[in-house]
């Protein structure tokens, strides 16, 4: 017969039954996964994204001694402790990537750990909350926020660390100094939950871990960023309401004065401390970069919960509302449910609100500084796991209803996490893609002829990281630009260049009047422009062979007048992929304009489908139509980026004219395309890698004796919003990306078709139009367009080759 507990609560004799042990260890058991789940998501694909501007920051203090660091951090707006802790830590792991990101990873566990801890002790007596340390461990080890600044080699994961390290001490210490009470009945009565008067010199060892363990988070998280203080805040305002309120009911020992003395004092070692950098601190935060937005307050809790929920993921769950709703309910119910736990549930809601209201107070609401927000994130995930506890559980209903708020927070949880995180594994794009840029520019790139320009501090870190072997020029070179050493900088360095590769980040800061980029725009020809993350990734050529093309001006119906157009000097113009198109348009306007238009130049195909094009303001975006004077002559250049893969052959090239607002086409002598000529694309002499071609769907599928590396498919007009829900009736075009065996089999065909099907239609034609396969080389990479009706019905497009079928991914629509 199994032993009853006794237990004497306010004059009272109770009995109660011991859990059984298996009850108590499946809740460790769960912590124990979820910590691993935590190390798994937290290592995996550690070094899958570029390094950024920042984290090239990181990389360039490692070449430094540890006392050049410290010099080097008294100018920047950081305090050393991460890159001294970054800097041991790479002397044992090395400078690359993913092993300064292991730091951070590392430190993500021990988030998730100490989580626990405060889980554990908070709760430890009580059987009924036996899976509130397992919840809240679990939370926080699919937090996409977590995961996010676990895989970056900065010091916002130590930041969090420390934080949550500080409350965990101060916890201990509450418990140690006096205890948290609770009304075990629902009354107001207390009763103590450990009792504390130290009797022997292992107890005052006790009562000393915490508090040296709070003095130790306390000092690193000041030497680790300037917005700890906020934190310390938190922390003394949660310990001072607790001395008040204990102090009241006479629950504390030592005195009541004592106590406070002995807090005071840790907090002032924890200053003297710092005290040796407290001067720099001081001149950096006065002097601290003005990045922030005013925001409404709605505006502002919104951004606040979905950081909260998903950190800087860009791909997240629609509609976002009811995420946003539960995210923000979930530890308003934690409080509520904590509420017979005074300490916790006043420590944890200061700890949370502490860095939002630091946000607020400095208009901080902006990509920059969001990631302040990761200090509370801990605070969120215990909160947030507290909410199934907030009825009694001696009651089957009150049971019931706690299992069931339990799986809706697991649920929760887990789909905030099922709907972002394999996205942002797989995107390139989830931070500033150097990576891709660089290893782009290493397939494609020519030392002697190419360029690369950075506009912004802490670019020449990174890129110095994945250098490709380019030259490279930094412009500005001083802030704020002197626009005359600019101009003479550029036309040194681009003399005999043939491309400038142009990584343009923060462009208000580093540029606000565009020095850099109307010269180029007024100079050379940009051919290709795309954003990898928030770097705006620019092409632009340089050319000057052209020569004026035998032509007679063209008035368009709005008034606007085509003078003159300027090839190359062959005829027709040669081009090969993975090359520029160029063309230069002169144009004048008989009136003035009231409205902005768009120059769009297509290089179209047998079947007039346009295999490239490239759309613009004229003047690179510089001189919109409706600042034209009526007579000024303008000069627009165009550089159409001819694609990997283009087939060889002889293309048709035209121009047309379209309302830069409306898309409306504008038309001349009753047409909408102008001729400009024929262009021969030659062969490819060499394809890039294709992992740095960009495509929408990667698959590296082998259809029959033909592989098809990936493909494209948007409706028609939306290449630059493939996500555009596609209708009944809409064109849909289709871009794939073919490669040859290499060697090609004794049984290679002379031409391959495929079948395309799309709801009830279905299409067939030759793999890559008129370039039959049996033209194809060994490993050579084709690209090819097709288009297809989409009549409604089923939105999963299947492609059949060689005999063999596959079933494309579904497209968006309405």
């Amino acid at each position: 017969m199994r032993r009853p507990d006794f237990r004497v609560e306010e004059g009272k004799f109770k009995v109660e039954r011991r859990p059984k042990i298996v009850d108590l260890q499946l809740p460790h058991f769960a912590v124990a996964a979820s910590l691993l789940l935590a190390a798994f998501l937290r290592f995996y694909r550690l070094d899958a994204s570029s390094l950024w501007n920042d984290e090239g920051n990181s990389w360039a203090m490692l070449s430094r001694s540890f006392g050049e660091i410290a010099a080097a951090a008294a100018a920047d707006i950081h305090p050393p402790g991460y890159y001294w802790l970054l800097k041991a830590w790479s002397l044992l792991a090395g400078d690359s990537a993913a092993a300064m990101r292991s730091l951070s990873a590392m430190l993500g566990v021990t988030l998730a750990a100490l989580i626990a801890a405060i889980a554990l002790r908070a709760v430890r007596r009580e059987t009924s909350w036996r899976w509130f340390p397992a919840l809240a461990v679990f939370l926080a080890a699919v937090n996409p926020f977590q995961i996010y600044y676990s895989q970056e080699a900065r010091m916002y994961m130590l930041l969090a660390v420390e934080a949550t390290g500080l409350f965990w001490a101060l916890l201990w210490m509450i418990e140690t100094q006096g205890g948290e009470w609770k009304s075990s009945d629902g009354s107001n009565s207390p009763s103590l939950q450990s009792s504390t008067r130290p009797s022997s010199f292992s107890s005052a060892l006790r009562q000393l871990s915490p508090q040296a363990l709070f003095v130790c988070f306390g000092v690193a998280g000041l030497w680790t960023h300037y917005s700890f203080p906020v934190i310390l805040a938190a922390a003394g305002a949660s310990f001072v309401v607790w001395w008040a309120m204990a102090r009241r009911r006479s629950l504390l020992r030592p005195s009541p004065l004592a106590l406070l003395l002995r807090f005071l004092m840790l907090n002032l070692l924890i200053l003297l401390a710092f005290l040796p950098w407290l001067p720099t601190a001081i001149e950096r935060v006065l002097n601290w970069p003005k990045g922030g937005v005013a925001i409404r307050a709605l505006d502002g809790l919104t951004l606040t919960l979905r950081t909260l929920l998903f950190g800087p993921l860009r791909s997240t769950p629609e509609p976002l509302g009811p995420w946003l709703a539960l995210a923000g309910l979930l530890p308003l119910v934690g409080l509520f449910a904590l509420r017979r736990r005074p300490f916790l549930s006043l420590a944890a809601g200061l700890w949370l609100l502490a860095p939002v209201a630091m946000m607020f107070g400095l208009g901080l609401f902006s990509d920059a500084f969001l990631k302040f927000l990761l200090a509370a994130s801990p605070a969120w995930c215990l909160l947030a796991a507290a909410a199934p506890w907030t009825g009694s559980p001696m009651r089957v209903s009150g049971r019931l209803g706690q299992a069931l708020l339990l799986l809706a927070a697991i649920g929760f949880s887990a789909g905030a996490a099922l709907a972002t995180l394999p996205h942002y594994f797989s995107d390139p794009f989830a931070r500033d893609n150097y990576q891709g840029i660089a290893r782009y520019l290493q397939a494609v790139g020519d030392p002697r002829a190419d360029l690369v320009l950075l506009n912004a501090p802490g670019q020449q870190e990174v890129w110095r990281y994945y250098d490709p072997g380019l030259p490279v020029l930094a412009l500005p070179a001083q802030r704020p630009a002197d626009p005359a050493d600019v101009q003479a900088r550029l036309e040194a360095a681009t003399r005999e260049k043939r491309r400038v590769f142009a990584l343009f980040w923060a462009t208000d800061e580093a540029d606000p009047t565009q020095l850099v980029e109307g010269w180029l725009n007024a100079n050379a020809f940009k051919t290709v422009e795309s954003w990898q993350g928030n770097l705006r990734f620019v092409v632009y050529t340089l050319a000057n062979d052209l020569v004026a093309a035998d032509f007679a001006p063209v008035r368009w119906e709005n008034g606007m007048v085509l003078l003159g157009v300027e090839q190359g000097d062959s005829s027709p113009q040669r081009v090969s992929p993975g090359d520029a198109l160029l063309v230069r348009l002169t144009w004048s306007a008989e009136h003035l304009l009231d409205r902005r238009y768009k120059v769009s130049v297509q290089l179209l195909d047998e079947r007039s489908q346009v295999i490239a094009q490239h759309d613009g303001e004229p003047g690179g975006g510089a001189l919109p139509t409706d600042r034209w004077s009526p007579g000024q002559r303008i000069i627009d250049n165009h550089g159409v980026a001819i694609p990997f893969g283009a087939p060889p052959g002889v293309y048709v090239l035209k121009a047309a004219l379209y309302d830069a607002e409306t898309g409306a086409r504008v038309r001349h002598s009753g047409e909408e395309m102008l001729s400009l000529g024929s262009v021969l694309v030659a062969r490819a002499v060499q394809a890039p890698p294709t992992e740095v071609i960009p495509m929408q769907h990667r698959l590296a599928a082998t259809l029959g004796r033909v592989h098809l590396i990936g493909y494209d498919a948007y409706r028609r007009g939306f290449a630059h919003a493939p996500k555009t829900p596609v209708r009944p009736g809409d064109a849909v075009t289709f871009i794939f990306y073919w490669q040859a065996p290499s060697p090609l089999p004794a049984d290679w065909p002379a031409d391959l078709t495929m079948a395309l099907r799309l709801g009830e239609q279905e299409l067939s034609a030759p793999l890559a139009g008129a370039y039959a396969t049996g033209a194809w080389t060994a490993g050579e990479l084709v690209r090819s367009v097709v288009e297809i009706i989409y009549g409604g019905g089923d939105a999963r497009p299947r492609l059949t080759v060689d005999g063999v079928s596959i079933t494309l991914e579904p497209l968006p629509t309405q």
